[in-house]
């Protein structure tokens, strides 16, 4: 072979390395484009909406359950009010703040002391109330009020990552949502507070009606409308908060629920423990007051081998069956292991 031959060979071998060679540079121009541009889907990620009906949704119900945990019913126009006076000052809320908090939210289902029973609890709770509205224990039940709240908080957020409702992108959101829900920087959210539409807000609350079992709402003797939040008010308890300003309603209403839901009487001396409590002399004299009326001659008592007294209505237990169920609940109790 020449030595023009050996020369020729020996630059195209030389090629990709050396001056011929743009290959590497190519290499690592495509490496550094390919790393950007993870960086802006990362960062557009970041700043994804979440849809904005969705979320107003949730803080109504937060809303509505903060009132429940304070023991407080509300009406719609009270409701409403708080919750158009908070969402003007709630910045919008992306996925991944969404995400962030449900990482760090505990879980009661799996995390402290009671985890074990705290679903199985649920589940018959929740069962309890389907069968029966007003069945269930009172969630004040020690640890069990706030075990509800997490978990209806981790459903709440859950239900915002829903990819075919809950989902907004910035450039369409506009299209999905009320009022557009711009990514902007919470100083500026403060700026100018959001204006909250009155119309749009009950149509909020209409909707949480059909789509949200745990929202209740009920008409009290007075003919006023309460909401409350099932997981940190019980149906029950909802009703006996609404007849706090009229005592015989109240003692009458407990006894009525009790004797057709159960069914069984009521021990006389629960009314003077919250969330009543009656003075001993305020509840003779309510039960005086009460055997005057005419519209409470169904409330009738009973009383056990042991002497305690019981109440009962007889438009739904009769006299001797009231009394059977009172010996049971009572003498029953205590003989029973």
């Amino acid at each position: 072979m020449s030595n023009h031959d050996q020369a020729q060979k020996q630059a195209q071998a030389a090629a990709p390395f050396d001056g011929g060679g743009l290959a590497a540079p190519k290499i690592e121009q495509v490496g550094h484009a390919a790393t950007h541009e993870t960086e802006q889907a990362a960062q557009a990620a970041d700043t994804v909406l979440v849809n904005q009906r969705s979320a107003d949704k949730v803080l109504l119900v937060e809303t509505l359950a903060d009132f429940s945990s304070d023991e407080r019913l509300v009406t719609a126009d009270e409701l409403l009010a708080a919750f158009t006076e908070r969402a003007a000052i709630t910045p919008p809320v992306t996925v991944a703040q969404v995400r962030e908090e449900l990482q760090t939210l505990p879980d009661p289902r799996f995390e402290g002391p009671d985890s074990e029973t705290v679903a199985t609890d649920m589940a018959r709770i929740k069962a309890m109330e389907k069968a029966q509205p007003g069945s269930a224990p009172d969630p004040e039940v020690p640890g069990l009020r706030k075990t509800r709240r997490l978990l209806s908080r981790r459903q709440l957020l859950t239900s915002l990552l829903h990819p075919a409702e809950a989902l907004a992108a910035p450039e369409n959101a506009a299209e999905q949502t009320v009022e557009p829900a711009p990514a902007v920087e919470p100083a500026q959210v403060a700026a100018a507070p959001r204006v909250v539409d009155g119309e749009y807000a009950a149509a909020l609350l209409a909707e949480l009606l059909t789509e949200n079992d745990e929202v209740a709402v009920f008409t009290a003797w007075d003919n006023k409308e309460y909401y409350h939040y099932k997981p940190q008010m019980s149906s029950l308890y909802a009703r006996i908060l609404s007849t706090a300003n009229n005592k015989m309603v109240q003692v009458a209403s407990v006894v009525r629920e009790s004797s057709r839901d159960y069914p069984r009487p009521v021990a006389l001396e629960i009314f003077e423990y919250p969330p009543f409590l009656f003075e001993a002399d305020a509840l003779q004299q309510c039960l005086r007051d009460m055997a005057e009326n005419p519209e409470y001659a169904d409330i009738k008592f009973t009383e056990s081998s042991v002497g305690t007294v019981y109440l009962y209505s007889t438009r739904y237990l009769d006299e001797d069956y009231a009394a059977f169920l009172a010996e049971n609940e009572d003498v029953g109790a205590i003989a029973s292991p």
